[in-house]
């Protein structure tokens, strides 16, 4: 069976808030419902990824229109439409965090790694 392409891309930024959160899962809930969260965060994903012309972007949360963002479990999911079905997964941050802030901070970098990966994706096209 052939393997299916994710149909999002982490930024460097969000591989990191990904080891981040496994860390903090791992530490509050034990092994079974990390790996449970996780397989919740990736089906998000791909959730978003099929269906963001449908979803509210809810700009409210973070104060940047060409980013939106998805609540999952105890976090918020930001991203950045690549066109098609794909996005590029630019953060992962806890609902208890102050969102516009952290985007807000991180800019200049989510803009460099969103272009990197729209650039991928033209390579893979």
């Amino acid at each position: 069976m052939a393997k299916r392409i994710r149909s999002y891309v982490l930024t460097e930024t969000a591989a990191d808030d990904v080891r981040a959160a496994r860390r903090w899962s791992l530490a509050r809930w034990g092994k079974e419902r990390t790996k449970t969260y996780f397989e919740q965060l990736h089906a998000a994903a791909e959730y978003v990824a099929a269906h963001q012309q449908a979803i509210a972007k809810r700009d409210d949360l973070i104060g940047n229109p060409e980013l939106a963002v998805h609540a999952v479990g105890e976090h918020y999911l930001v991203y950045a439409p690549l066109g098609g079905e794909q996005i590029a997964v630019v953060a992962l941050i806890r609902q208890t965090r102050d969102v516009p802030a952290i985007v807000e901070a991180n800019s200049f970098q989510i803009r460099r790694q969103v272009s990197a990966a729209l650039q991928q994706r033209a390579d893979r096209y």
